[in-house]
């Protein structure tokens, strides 16, 4: 190293010497700024030509015997750290751990007594601990002598017991209890896909389990009828179909009402004891089951005739067009549109589209349904059949809306207050749409029915009174 006389050299390596073995990073920092080719034109103006190669190689490599590892920053771990985390390891294990020392020849000298105190049997019957019971357990056994429900095979359509499954809430008014739960609502939850005669079965078996000592009849002896929510019961109305599905309706709230005349229906377990049965009994059994059919009959008849008359009064204030032929003054028939709805009565004319000249030109009407007083049949023959309306000709403007379309054969012909319009349809459409008006005029009950039923009374009883004087 002395004998090297390139001072540039000897200059870059004390350099890098210094920045190397500072671990505080100043060296590094002060002399990383100098520009060490302008110092060099400083120190010597007049450089040797043959150490100007030299020169600029040692200033511009680094130190070649200092090369950092991929390891630097990290001290290697000794052999001798490494063991002394063994024996620290080791000494916490053996903290853990009793040692006892057994000398064979002071045991020999022990009395059996000792080694029966320190190897003492033990019998593994006794140490088999005995299983604990429930207290659910418990109450079940002490609760043997329990009435069966005699509904528990509907309880399986309970909607709480069921998991992602669609259900149905309802409230459930009793009304057969005492007066202190009568006004007191069943919460119930079935399943969507149950019957009605499953959902009586299931409220039976809730009010079974509530009140014991009430006495229950089959779920055929009952039936749910709508319910207001204050308590009021629809008994006019059918009650629900017992073979519908509990998700065809739309009611969260009924009542639950016994039959006084209950239909007698017998299921399928009861077939199996009428082999065993002696004649007599077997023949009494089946005149019951036929008079039970035959009363079932008539009752399904009678609800399904109810149900159509509620039906056809809540589909009548709803428009309707029929397609009919008015009878002129002049006894000529002409096609028009009569439309019906629950506010008033339309006639439009169909105008031919083969013909623009016609001898019968009607006009639209409309009536107003308040001004109707009377609908009615009043002659039938072969396939038509002629029906009239009766309207009030003082009603509104005080005129009537169309004097061209009525006739002269009102049997009100004294009472210059009520004109009538003449038509003539197939029997089905005529008797249809009578019908329609004549809910609607119930429905209504304007002053122009009033009247006119008041005059149709006198008229009866002037001819009355006339045959009588004959």
């Amino acid at each position: 190293m002395a004998l090297y006389d390139n001072k540039y050299w000897l200059l870059s390596h004390i350099r890098n010497s210094f920045i190397s073995s500072d671990d505080t990073g100043m060296c590094e920092i002060v002399m990383s700024g100098e520009d060490i080719s302008h110092l060099k034109t400083q120190l010597d103006k007049y450089p040797d030509p043959e150490l100007s190669e030299d020169s600029d190689d040692g200033l511009s490599i680094e130190s070649g015997d200092l090369s950092f590892g991929m390891d630097f920053g990290m001290r290697a771990r000794t052999n001798t750290a490494a063991r002394i985390e063994k024996i620290e390891q080791a000494k916490k294990k053996a903290a853990k751990m009793k040692l006892i020392k057994w000398d064979s020849k002071k045991a020999g000298s022990n009395n059996d007594s000792n080694w029966d105190s320190m190897f003492e049997k033990v019998d593994p019957k006794i140490t088999v601990q005995m299983g604990k019971k429930s207290l659910l357990s418990q109450k079940l056994e002490e609760c043997t002598n329990l009435p069966k429900n005699p509904y528990m095979m509907y309880a399986k359509f309970d909607g709480l017991a069921q998991v992602n499954v669609p259900t149905r809430r309802y409230k459930i008014l009793l009304t057969m209890l005492e007066n202190e739960y009568k006004n007191a609502p069943l919460d119930i939850s079935c399943i969507a896909t149950a019957k009605i005669m499953d959902l009586i079965g299931l409220i039976l078996f809730y009010v079974r389990n509530r009140h014991a000592n009430l006495v229950l009849h089959p779920p055929t002896h009952y039936g749910l009828y709508i319910t207001e929510e204050d308590g009021e019961v629809y008994r006019d109305l059918p009650p629900l179909d017992a073979k519908e599905c509990v998700a065809k309706f739309g009611f969260n709230c009924l009542g639950l009402v016994e039959h006084k005349e209950p239909v007698v229906s017998f299921d399928d377990s009861h077939k199996q004891g009428e082999d065993n049965e002696k004649p007599e009994t077997a023949g009494r059994m089946k005149t019951i089951k036929e008079f039970s059919k035959t009363e079932e009959t008539k009752q399904i008849t009678t609800d399904l005739e109810v149900m159509a008359v509620h039906k056809k009064a809540m589909e009548a204030p709803l428009y309707q067009s029929y397609q009919v032929n008015i009878v002129t003054k002049m006894r000529s028939r002409v096609e028009i549109h009569l439309g019906i709805s629950g506010d008033k009565i339309e006639i439009d004319p169909i105008h031919p589209q083969s013909s623009k000249f016609t001898l019968n030109k009607q006009k639209p009407v409309s009536c107003h349904m308040d001004s109707v007083a009377w609908c009615e049949i009043t002659e039938s023959r072969n396939s038509k059949t002629s029906f009239r309306v009766f309207y009030s000709n003082s009603y509104g403007s005080g005129k009537p809306v169309n004097d061209k379309a009525v006739t002269s054969f009102s049997p009100l012909q004294a009472s210059a207050s009520f004109k009538h319009f003449d038509f003539e349809a197939d029997l089905s459409i005529a008797e249809e749409i009578v019908g329609k008006i004549n809910l609607i005029l119930e429905l209504r009950s304007s002053q122009s029915r009033k009247e006119y039923l008041a005059a149709r009374e006198r008229k009866q009883y002037k001819r009355k009174s006339f045959n009588i004087a004959k």
